[in-house]
């Protein structure tokens, strides 16, 4: 009669794709405001499931990554600081919410997304999740909300995305409109291709009304390095046009002005802030974000910076994640993040030297440009929660898939090197 079906024969596929999509939901509900208890539900049912598919012997836990050490480093940091911390509380609370849930949520990717047709999958989530919130957002802000064309998308006076204002949604339109580009270059069907290239520029439109200046130079840097390695240079010269008349018709083009940068007040809120680091240079003040949130306990500090410079309306906020990070956790926290960040660009560089296919060469470009562009935007926005934060992971999951695709050298195989 044959051995009976176990419990793990039976399910264990369902199981795994389950979780799978379970994932996918999450990413794509990412870009969503106002969705926080829907993508709880989905991290906790994949987790969950997970786990589950763990304890039947479906799947073994995979554990093992490029970043693994790095981030058990960072865990082990940031619980260390919390002898230091000066909130215990927030500092744990954050700690789980802010950094091992996301480190979590990079493992999980790289388990259930392994191959070139989850990647992309993964693509087209995220293309399609961040074009439809553009729609919506840019509908609802200019023609229900009535603002002017010269107001910031998702940010003024009268009102606010909040969860993804305008310093904070260029992480995710930047990120989407180089898949997009990716996608368009490389698909092979009309429609598809087509369908890109429509969402490619709604997400340029979206990322120029925000007006925000890290975005904006990002943009161009995810347009042109993949524009440029296929010497697509009508296409490029077309997009730069674009992308000057989009701006000249918003009437900011003077944010991009010299003096503007010279004298932006983001430099006194910098400044402020590094006062605290120097108070705290090695541990920093603990990974909790409250205090950094509070000008009660930020007015010494503030008091510390010549008057010259000096934000008039007092704003907080680092506004730059190596800032935050330092802050948060020191200088020992800035160069593990930066090991982080350093191995990132390591495997896409052996990923483009590797590649043996077309496919696999253009998309490490892309998340070359990608990740470049996301690091561009750090400089001038915080980025360690939130929606930010998980297109951070998302793209090392990307990058660690890719470099695991690289087909081994055949001395390699030859001596049997175990998988990567």
């Amino acid at each position: 009669m044959g051995t009976p079906l176990t419990w793990s024969s039976r399910l264990g596929p369902i199981g795994v794709q389950g979780v799978a999509w379970l994932l996918g939901a999450f990413i794509f509900f990412n870009p969503i405001p106002h969705t926080t208890a829907v993508k709880e539900i989905l991290f906790y049912a994949s987790l969950g499931a997970f786990l589950c598919l763990a304890a039947g012997r479906v799947v073994r836990p995979g554990l093992r990554s490029p970043f693994s050490w790095l981030f058990l480093l960072i865990v082990l940091w940031g619980l260390a600081g919390l002898g230091f911390a000066l909130d215990r509380g927030n500092s744990l609370h954050d700690l789980f919410v802010h950094l091992i849930k996301l480190m979590v949520l990079y493992l999980l990717l790289v388990q259930f997304f392994p191959s070139r047709r989850h990647v992309e999958w993964l693509h087209a989530v995220v293309v399609l999740s961040v074009t439809l919130f553009c729609v919506g957002g840019l509908v609802y802000y200019y023609v229900i909300l009535g603002h002017d064309l010269t107001e910031r998308f998702g940010h003024s006076l009268r009102y606010s995305f909040y969860e993804m204002s305008a310093n904070y949604m260029g992480y995710s339109t930047v990120f989407a409109a180089s898949l997009a580009l990716a996608s368009a270059l490389r698909e092979q069907r009309r429609a598809l291709r087509i369908g890109f290239g429509l969402c490619f520029l709604i997400l340029v439109v979206a990322t120029l009304l925000t007006q925000t200046r890290g975005a904006i130079l990002a943009l161009l840097l995810v347009i042109i390095v993949p524009l440029l390695s296929e010497k697509r240079w009508v296409l490029l010269g077309a997009l730069i046009l674009f992308c000057l008349g989009t701006l000249m018709a918003t009437g900011k083009s003077d944010r991009f002005d010299a003096r503007q940068f010279l004298h932006n007040e983001r430099l006194g809120t910098s400044l402020m802030y590094l006062e605290l680091v120097k108070d705290h240079p090695v541990t920093g003040i603990g990974f909790g974000m409250e205090l950094l949130q509070q000008k009660e306990f930020l007015e010494p500090y503030y008091n510390r910076v010549p008057k010259e410079n000096r934000d008039p309306a007092f704003r907080v906020s680092p506004h730059s994640l190596y800032l935050d990070v330092t802050v948060r956790l020191g200088v020992v926290g800035l160069v593990l993040y930066l090991a982080v960040i350093a191995t990132a660009l390591r495997l896409l560089v052996r990923t483009l030297r590797g590649a043996t296919d077309g496919w696999l060469r253009g998309e490490a470009l892309c998340l070359l440009a990608a990740f470049a562009a996301y690091l561009l935007q750090a400089l001038f926005a915080d980025a360690s929660f939130g929606s930010p934060a998980v297109v951070f992971y998302l793209q090392l999951a990307l990058i660690t898939i890719l470099y695991r695709l690289v087909p081994a050298p055949p001395s390699a195989i030859a001596h049997e090197t175990p998988p990567r």
